[in-house]
């Protein structure tokens, strides 16, 4: 199983890197490979591991639907008016109508059997859209319009209009297709997952907000980690017991931890951003496992139509009819159906469930599942990001909903004083705190000291050895030298020590922290002689 779990995840960030450098998401890598290290081809990865590829990628979907519901924008969503409600059933609706409509024609299956691949084939995958979306936010593609939150919202709340009309559908197939008594019972239940998943969600954030400011079980922001998924995971645990969304619960226990606590939202945010490093992988190297090519083959060119149908005709008409009357252009909302438009984590855990249940024709309906994830997961990811630098609008990033991911970097003056030394010690400490970079610039000028580049190097090390650095030597005039070296780094602070000039010295040659601070665009911050900054 280590060697499994070792396997995972080096191949899978290899194949994440080499996707990348082809111009593919890099979910997309690690999707092929899982398909090609899984039982379907090479079986490379070990039975213990996929006996618990089920469980291991339900807590990766709880890592990022509550990182999800963290960075939810509540007034862009609100600015749409009801465009997030109709996101939430409209496309499944309409998608699900369009594959029913195809399978009847297409395979000749009775309108009850073709309505239930439809309700498994148009749930949206929060698994493969959530972390794009929050990829958007964070670039700023169409934050002005919340574009990105409101494929979140919507495409969540749509996976509980989906899940819960195909087990209406399941019963009525398994228990009797003549018997429609507490079919209307059984479609009332759809608002009422919606609206119990909201308030059990906004009780679990309640509880969490609580915990984390009124007890003394959180004497750090780790503990605060554990509460808040350790909620999430009762909430996904609660689902067979409840009628409520289990999805839209747990983005809503994250939504309400924004609203009550920012300040523990943000630095949630952080540590959910590493963990994800490595969720990622294992939910996406496990997604393509679970994928059957021979399944796939099965189904062959009548389901790869089905699905192609339902896609540019259903999820097209759906989110055109969800965004009728909103402020989005028409390209806008062609980008909404590609990003909402990819298929993974739902059809992997219900694909198989009529099949197991002696459904007829459950063996197509699997592969018509796996071929749906297969082609629209990498296509939506591909998608996704080729059009939103070439349809959406690049706004304004809402620093209190993304991760900050900047590279820092800091450009120090040195010129071999005390001074110096000790502006290249607080830039050094800001450096490791912001896991920056440093640039240090040593000018040669008659007059003043000239170290060359081992010394320079040697003073670097002493305070800076554990940081990123880049040492120059240049000749020139210092204060426009240290400018225009700034300007090629696009650094975003300069740190220059003051030290106290006789005045005649003042008159003849300057002052090189006021003139720096007279050329440069970039902050300055100027260290004395006492210590002081």
């Amino acid at each position: 199983m280590l060697e499994g779990i070792l396997l995972i995840v080096v191949a899978g960030v290899l194949a994440g890197e080499l996707a990348g450098r082809l111009g593919l998401p890099k979910l997309v890598g690690m999707l092929l490979l899982g398909i090609i290290l899984g039982p379907s081809l090479l079986g490379f990865i070990p039975e213990e591991i996929l006996a618990f590829s089920g469980e291991i990628r339900t807590l990766a979907l709880v890592l990022i639907l509550f990182k999800a519901g963290l960075g939810l924008d509540k007034g862009k969503i609100m600015a749409q008016g009801s465009v997030a409600i109709r996101l939430a059933f409209l496309p499944a609706v309409i998608e699900a109508s369009v594959v029913a409509t195809a399978a009847h024609f297409i395979l000749g299956w009775d309108w009850v059997l073709s309505y239930l691949l439809g309700w498994i084939v148009c749930a949206a995958s929060p698994a493969v859209i959530v972390p794009l979306m929050l990829r958007l936010k964070a670039q700023g593609w169409g934050t002005d319009k919340g574009i990105p939150d409101l494929i979140l919202a919507g495409g969540t709340a749509s996976d509980a209009t989906a899940v819960t009309m195909f087990g209406i559908f399941l019963a009525w197939i398994v228990e009797d297709q003549s018997q429609q008594v507490g079919i209307a019972s059984r479609l009332g239940t759809i608002p009422v997952q919606v609206v119990l998943g909201i308030v059990l969600g906004v009780m679990a954030g309640l509880v969490a907000s609580y915990l984390y400011q009124r007890s003394q079980l959180t004497s750090n922001i780790i503990h605060s980690l554990i509460i808040s998924l350790g909620l999430g995971l009762l909430l996904i645990l609660g689902a067979p017991y409840a009628p409520f969304s289990p999805y839209l619960a747990v983005m809503v226990l994250g939504f309400v931890i924004l609203e009550q606590t920012p300040v523990a939202a943000r630095q949630l945010r952080v540590e959910l951003g590493k963990i994800w490093v490595v969720g990622e992988i294992f939910l996406f190297v496990l997604l393509g496992a679970a994928v059957d090519i021979e399944v796939i083959y099965g189904a062959g060119l009548q389901g790869l139509a089905i699905v192609g149908i339902g896609l540019v005709v259903g999820r097209w008409a759906g989110i055109m009819a969800s965004t009728l009357g909103s402020s989005l252009t028409l390209p806008e909302r062609g980008f909404m159906v590609g990003g909402d438009m990819a298929k993974a984590t739902v059809q992997a855990a219900i694909g198989g469930i009529p099949l197991a249940m002696g459904v007829p024709q459950g063996e197509v309906i699997l592969a018509i599942s796996a071929l749906s994830i297969l082609v629209t997961a990498p296509l939506g990811a591909f998608l996704t990001v080729f059009l939103a630098p070439r349809i959406l609008t690049k706004g304004k990033v809402d620093p209190t909903r993304v991760i900050a991911s900047k590279d820092y970097v800091l450009l120090v003056a040195f010129d071999g004083s005390w001074a110096s030394h000790h502006a290249l010690e607080q830039a050094a400490k800001t450096a490791r705190q912001l896991d920056g970079r440093l640039v240090v610039l040593h000018v040669h000028q008659p007059g003043n000291l000239q170290l060359h580049l081992s010394e320079l190097a040697q003073m670097v090390a002493a305070v800076a050895v554990d940081i990123r650095t880049d040492i120059m030597i240049e000749r020139g005039v210092p204060s426009r030298m240290i400018v225009q070296t700034a300007q090629e780094y696009k650094a975003d602070y300069i740190y220059v020590g003051k030290h106290n000039q006789p005045l005649h010295k003042k008159i003849l040659v300057g002052d090189t922290a006021e003139s720096v601070m007279e050329l440069s665009p970039v902050p300055v911050i100027l260290t004395g002689q006492n210590g002081s900054s």
